[in-house]
């Protein structure tokens, strides 16, 4: 990650505004922690009640900054339903409530807040939470915050790779970075009716974290050391187990299916490296197992892509990885 380090002296201080933009997500996290007193940091949160262990997450967005032409207000509603359901998913827990937190601008129509409403109650329904309700405010912004809590199937996993671990996932990157490659650089119209276009915004639209597999998964505990989802992008998910865990992350194939580089035929321009590494939203989950537990893995349609090894830093192709996935107040990160 790379951290900005700017020296004042206390009159410099005083005269000097230093903006949220350009500073980062991560750096922001870790001026929470420092003030909070956490040291830990994970995709879930832990609390021990009563002798219980129940996890806890939170999850949110801002319409103005999250929302695509092709995105409604229902999409909304469910997208952060689900970016919640594969934060559980991923740390093999299971969503049990939901509360949900709205703000919107007075002159939204009844017709978005109900899709809103919507949206989030039937993502809540599909990822088996019951939905509470929560609470509603007025702002300057449509913003979604939906918090949740449930119960941890088998313990509590880090983001700590163990040395001589294989990453696994499921080969379907690069449809949503497709996606926001062709829309910055406004050639999404152009292409709206690719295949691989098509598929990603469907992805976009209505993603959907396999829950099903929990009850799989959770008979392999054993062979997970670490794990993320994919939410902020692969190549964030990859330079974050590098540095939490301390060690070196070799990719020796990149996850995507052979649908996918059919279809980006006649779509010229696309740097696949980037489009895998550098997307996001795709909430895919990724493991560090034992390299014998692959097999497990591969019958719920898995594919290896990296291995763990001692050192540091992220490599691909014995090149170490430009892209870092997305980061707020930053953007796109790239070395």
């Amino acid at each position: 990650m790379n951290y900005i380090i700017i020296s004042m002296s206390r009159e410099d201080n005083d005269q000097v505004r230093r903006e949220l933009r350009g500073f980062g997500e991560t750096n922001l996290i870790g001026i929470i922690r420092g003030i909070i007193n956490s040291t830990e940091d994970n995709d879930l949160e832990y609390l021990e009640i009563d002798g219980s262990t129940l996890a806890i997450k939170i999850d949110g967005l801002s319409l103005s900054t999250s929302r695509m032409p092709f995105m409604t207000y229902f999409d909304m509603g469910w997208k952060v339903m689900a970016s919640v359901a594969s934060d559980f998913l991923v740390k093999l827990s299971k969503p049990l409530y939901a509360v949900v937190s709205i703000t919107m601008r007075n002159n939204s129509t009844i017709d978005e807040f109900r899709e809103i409403v919507k949206g989030l109650g039937d993502g809540a329904n599909y990822f088996g939470m019951k939905y509470l309700g929560g609470d509603l405010n007025e702002g300057l912004d449509d913003v979604i915050d939906v918090a949740a809590v449930g119960k941890p199937l088998v313990g509590i996993i880090g983001r700590n790779p163990r040395v001589g671990d294989t990453l696994v996932t499921k080969p379907l990157f690069g449809y949503t970075g497709l996606v926001f490659k062709l829309y910055y650089n406004n050639e999404l119209n152009r292409w709206i009716d690719a295949r691989a276009v098509k598929e990603g915004i469907e992805i976009l639209r209505r993603p959907k974290p396999e829950m099903s597999m929990l009850d799989y998964l959770k008979q392999y505990r054993d062979c997970i050391s670490a794990s993320m989802d994919s939410s902020d992008g692969l190549g964030k998910v990859l330079w974050t187990m590098s540095i939490d865990g301390k060690v070196r992350i070799s990719i020796n194939e990149l996850p995507i299916s052979e649908d996918f580089l059919d279809s980006l035929s006649g779509i010229p321009g696309v740097n696949i490296e980037e489009v895998v590494f550098n997307g996001g939203e795709e909430f895919l989950p990724i493991f560090s197992i034992r390299r014998e537990c692959v097999p497990e893995f591969e019958r719920l349609g898995f594919k290896s892509f990296a291995t763990v090894e001692e050192g540091s830093g992220v490599y691909f192709k014995d090149s170490i990885l430009r892209y870092r996935g997305w980061d707020y107040f930053i953007g796109w990160a790239s070395t």
